[in-house]
């Protein structure tokens, strides 16, 4: 006979189990959710799954030099300005290894040629002259190159140490809109998304997690790469819809839109924008740049001048060491001064981002995470806290390599950290935005919502998202909202402009058979080549033959509330690899079962899994690097035969039937 305590745990077990099974648990496990409604389901990823940490590398920080700066600038608060200094000490030891040597500096102005057709890809570096210990520098300069020789008696000069500095120093007066205007700074770091930032930036994410941060879980980008994502943030506008009104390669187009710091410069904000390694700004990079300089402190001329003249490390596939400095510290010492110059004295708008550590290696995150931790100290030092709203974000996460390739990958690649900081003087005066703000940090949000905080902190006594303007809303997004206004709860991905593509609200599961995938997987192959020729890229790029189907994922369309689609259509996510060269590509596309036709299949919405920085250098077209293998990429590449391409397709074939028994 069973004992009424023994009886009482096995019935507690059994509904316990009961429970587990309703509810859709795994391994006893609550389902937990960063947004859970009835039309958005995004179910919280473990950042440190077992099976990703036992691949997952940490890296250490290198420094790009051991030995002191012989020329340094330090701030004169009474005259409010630079002086240079010149440290003899550290230039003894280099010069007693050169008999009878003497120490000549001298430094070099750097200016932006604002004449020039593309302003941004050029600068101007004046007449060399000779420092002087203790020397003010002059209130108009910008940024310097200094170098230090070694002279002997015979004149004769030998370069010991060569640096590039900054200097923010003009200084405006106090008013009172310095009280009543809170200061914005965003501080961005390319391709870190909410999830990797825990495991590859633990001290940064401890720092972020104190009182006064938000962080946004529901967070979604709406584009592939940094340019779509930005451009949303700052300008309201997404990539298509640029298009529509210029072209972004040609020089001037983008002075002509609405960007963000535009508005705040409007309202008497001093602004910055920084941003490093010059070969792949977001405003540069196959774009036309801007014509006008953009902001009234802005770091591309300096960076432009040093990059093309310095000594460039590489490390994690980009400019990691110039000269004596790391590339993101011109950055973050940039910034610094411009906290340093203005907080408290004018209302100031901020824009730093930095590609240099984490735009192409996880690890990269890794090293960056104490240096990061100490910079965020330095500023807080500033009291930048106390008086500042400031963003810590990115644009979108890792988008190949191991982060991708996880089983969370999906998800990593689409969810970039986003934290907002609110000083206590806003929280106290503004205590339903705050509140407002912390409801939706488990909503569905997008860039475009970003954009319209940004714009509603120009106007904190707006009541409603009625008191905005058209010309003031997000172009492609005119539901979205400030995050100071509570997003609906029952929100959707087409309510926030993100499309369908990067929505991350329906939960999916895996195929393992269908009769269906093989046929949906060169439909998809043909459409790329079919969208090769309508490019006429055919004499540049290969064309494609499938060669695997590596996992396949279906949707599970939840209520929206709008009219029901077909229901033999479905959304599939298929990754894929094709020849040649093993391009790994992720397609999210409309299939309809009884038609066995795909439905409105964009070629250039493709992610790729893998890098394409070899592949594709024969093309200037940003979006069709990811997709184009250019044909002088394989070496020794025979042309193919008839006979061969009927051979590439009999293979297909084969592989669609086998596919058929596998799904």
């Amino acid at each position: 006979m069973v004992r009424p305590s023994k009886m009482l745990q096995t019935i507690f077990l059994v509904i316990l189990c009961l429970w587990v099974n309703i509810n859709g648990l795994g391994n006893g496990v609550v389902q937990q959710y960063y947004v859970n409604s009835s039309v958005c389901k995004m179910p919280y990823v473990d950042p440190f799954a077992r099976k990703l940490m036992r691949k997952f590398q940490r890296d250490k920080l290198k420094l790009c030099h051991k030995d002191k700066g012989i020329v340094r600038s330090v701030f004169d608060y009474e005259m409010q300005q630079y002086r240079l200094q010149i440290n003899e000490n550290v230039a003894r030891p280099m010069l007693e290894t050169r008999k009878n040597a003497t120490l000549e500096c001298v430094y070099q102005k750097v200016l932006r040629n604002n004449t020039a057709k593309e302003p941004d890809d050029t600068y101007i570096t004046l007449q060399s002259r000779p420092i002087v210990h203790q020397q003010l520098v002059p209130r108009d300069t910008d940024f310097m190159v200094t170098k230090c020789y070694a002279k002997d008696i015979k004149n004769s000069t030998e370069l010991l140490q060569e640096d590039a500095m900054t200097f923010i120093q003009q200084m405006w007066p106090s008013t009172e809109k310095v009280r009543s205007q809170p200061s914005v700074l965003i501080l961005g770091l390319d391709s870190v998304s909410r999830i990797n930032l825990r495991r590859a930036m633990p001290s940064v994410y401890k720092f972020v997690s104190r009182p006064g941060w938000f962080e946004m879980q529901g967070y979604t980008k709406i584009g592939d790469n940094t340019f779509p994502n930005l451009m949303a943030v700052l300008t309201g506008h997404s990539e298509k819809g640029t298009e529509k009104v210029c072209d972004t390669s040609k020089p001037g187009c983008l002075d002509t839109l609405p960007f963000i710091w535009k508005r705040f410069k409007s309202a008497n904000y001093t602004t910055a924008f920084a941003e490093d390694c010059e070969s792949i700004n977001t405003f540069n990079y196959l774009k036309g740049g801007f014509v006008k300089q953009p902001t009234d402190y802005y770091l591309r001329p300096l960076l432009v001048a040093i990059e093309n003249n310095f000594n460039v490390t590489k490390r994690y596939g980009l400019s990691y060491c110039v000269g004596r400095q790391l590339s993101s510290s011109y950055v973050w010492n940039f910034g610094k001064q411009f906290i340093d110059r203005f907080l408290g004295r004018s209302p100031m708008f901020g824009f730093l981002w930095s590609n240099s550590f984490t735009h192409d290696e996880y690890t990269g995150a890794t090293a960056l995470d104490k240096l990061f931790l100490k910079y965020l100290k330095s500023v807080e030092e500033t009291h930048l806290f106390e008086r500042s709203i400031v963003i810590l974000m990115s644009d979108h996460g890792q988008r190949y390599n191991l982060l991708r390739r996880a089983a969370s990958g999906y998800f990593e690649e689409r969810m970039p950290m986003m934290f907002i900081y609110i000083p206590p003087w806003f929280r106290l005066k503004y205590p339903a935005l705050v509140e407002n703000l912390n409801k939706n940090r488990n909503r569905l949000t997008s860039n475009y919502d970003v954009y319209m905080t940004l714009q509603h902190l120009l106007q904190l006594d707006s009541k409603s998202m009625d008191d905005f303007p058209d010309d003031l809303r997000a172009k492609q997004c005119p539901t979205c909202q400030s995050l100071f206004f509570e997003v609906p709860l029952n929100r959707t991905c087409q309510m926030a402009a993100i499309e369908e593509k990067w929505c991350c609200c329906q939960p999916t599961e895996t195929i393992r058979r269908s009769p269906h995938v093989m046929t949906i997987a060169l439909a998809i192959v043909e459409r790329m080549n079919n969208h090769l020729q309508e490019q006429q890229l055919t004499g540049l790029c290969h064309n494609f033959s499938l060669k695997k189907v590596h996992k396949v994922d279906r949707k599970t369309i939840l209520s929206t509330g709008l009219k029901p689609a077909d229901k033999d259509e479905h959304v599939y996510i298929i990754e894929f690899s094709t020849f040649p060269k093993k391009p790994r590509f992720e397609a999210t596309v409309r299939w309809n079962n009884r038609t066995n036709k795909l439905l409105d299949m964009d070629v250039e919405d493709l992610s790729r899994l893998n890098s394409y920085k070899k592949d594709a250098n024969c093309i200037n077209e940003k979006k069709a690097k990811i997709y184009c293998i250019c044909k002088d990429s394989i070496k020794q590449e025979r042309k193919l035969t008839s006979a061969r391409r009927s051979l590439y397709t009999l293979a297909d074939w084969f592989r669609c039937l086998y596919y058929r028994f596998k799904f």
